[in-house]
């Protein structure tokens, strides 16, 4: 970490079906938060298997996010972390027994678990995107969305500052749970799928713009469809990051994965671990929320809910003095913030 104005953070967002980690240093220089990755990887963990129909997380799922967290944590520190944020999503949110697993990950961790609020996880992950995006992302009416494992954000704004937002019900795991059984999906589960994400989607999002020029995801039901469209072998964030889909190749991608079985999904190696079994339920709900913003294409990023952990570490380790500059740089977005500064992240896993 060269600049001295640079502090080192890790964030660790605990999530639906992942837990991932972030160690990245945070420049406030140029009046905004620049994030320069230094590491970042992600393990399946599925802690909001089964929680609709018990609203518990179960024990050993538990354990296994305090073991995740726990490690995650170690290896911060000896990256030089000097500033911890976990951050808990939908299934920690919603289960009944939530903030006791939150607190387990905090006694393992020695780091407390901050179970965020819709609102809260919403508007951290649409800035993230935007300034992650840069370029006409900041000078953009932008609708953002983070397909989860349990729940989906969606957020509209201009440039980097958050207007209207929304945490739809439903996310890539609960969706596979409820809805689809059979390998291929078979056509009335897809219909079923499909009809009940479109009533959510146009009831909560009726307040929204019916259009935007910018449409952008995140998440990995986005980065399947980023690592698909493009043919990878192996995950590139760098060359996911940004890679925009058009409609009819959004639409072919969507086509592939229904088409396929578990078994032809887990031989794509590019789509990571842990995803064969919950990509075609994510991906029917991305097909949704582009036919309801009537996107002629979708922007995909890597930089969610972790990078805005990270920034908000920065900001209350910040004294008032600089988190006030920060809190002006950010009223003005169409100047506000400058260059991205985050090169390809050393794993990601």
């Amino acid at each position: 970490m060269s600049d001295p104005s640079a502090l080192r953070v890790a964030a660790i967002d605990v999530g639906s079906n992942s837990i991932r980690l972030l160690v990245a240093d945070v420049d406030p220089g140029d009046g905004f938060e620049g994030v320069s990755t230094v590491a970042r990887a992600g393990e399946p963990c599925r802690l909001g298997r089964g929680l609709e129909k018990t609203g518990m997380i179960e024990p050993e799922l538990a354990e296994r996010a305090s073991q995740l967290a726990n490690e995650f944590v170690r290896r911060s520190r000896t990256l030089g972390a000097r500033r911890f944020m976990i951050g808990g999503t939908a299934a920690l949110r919603n289960a009944a027994n939530g903030p006791a697993v939150a607190a387990q990950i905090a006694e393992r961790t020695g780091v407390d678990v901050r179970i965020l609020t819709g609102e809260e996880e919403a508007r951290l992950v649409y800035e993230a995107v935007v300034l992650g995006l840069g370029g006409p992302a900041r000078r953009s009416s932008c609708v953002v969305f983070d397909l989860g494992g349990g729940s989906t954000e969606v957020v509209s704004g201009f440039g980097a500052g958050a207007g209207r937002w929304t945490s739809l019900p439903f996310g890539a795991v609960s969706l596979t749970e409820r809805f689809l059984h059979a390998s291929p999906a078979d056509p009335s589960e897809v219909e079923r799928l499909e009809a009940f994400v479109t009533s959510e989607v146009t009831r909560r999002c009726a307040e929204m713009p019916e259009s935007a020029p910018v449409l952008a995801g995140v998440g990995g039901t986005v980065t399947a469809f980023a690592v698909l469209d493009l043919g990878l072998q192996a995950y590139e964030p760098e060359r996911v990051e940004g890679c925009l889909i058009e409609a009819s190749r959004l639409e072919a991608v969507v086509h592939r994965l229904i088409q396929s079985t578990e078994a032809d999904r887990r031989r794509m190696s590019a789509l990571g671990r842990g995803r064969a079994d919950i990509v075609v339920a994510g991906a029917l709900a991305v097909r949704v929320l582009a036919h309801r913003f009537r996107s002629r294409s979708l922007l995909c990023s890597t930089q969610g809910l972790r990078y805005g952990l990270a920034r908000l570490a920065f900001r209350e380790a910040s004294p008032p003095s600089q988190r006030f500059a920060v809190d002006q740089a950010e009223s003005r977005p169409d100047t506000a913030f400058g260059a991205a500064k985050d090169p390809p992240p050393n794993s990601d896993l």
